[in-house]
């Protein structure tokens, strides 16, 4: 019996890429509200990116220059 072709096993990541954070992992280094962190998403002010329907992935670079008082955008 010759060997069969096996298709090579892949991780399913379920999570935000490594250098995006959650809403809520923004709220706590902002000091506010995940709500806040999705209206600021979502109209701009902060830069982020839409994974699925309803979960923002906020890029940690552009969180910290929010942060600290710089342009994210």
């Amino acid at each position: 019996m010759p060997p069969q072709a096996t298709t090579p096993v892949r991780a399913h990541r379920t999570g935000p890429a490594p250098n995006l954070v959650s809403v809520a992992e923004a709220a706590a280094l902002l000091d506010c509200s995940p709500r806040t962190v999705r209206h600021r998403a979502a109209t701009g002010t902060l830069p982020a990116h839409r994974i699925g329907a309803r979960t923002w992935g906020i890029d940690r670079t552009a969180l910290d220059t929010y942060r600290h008082g710089g342009t994210a955008a």
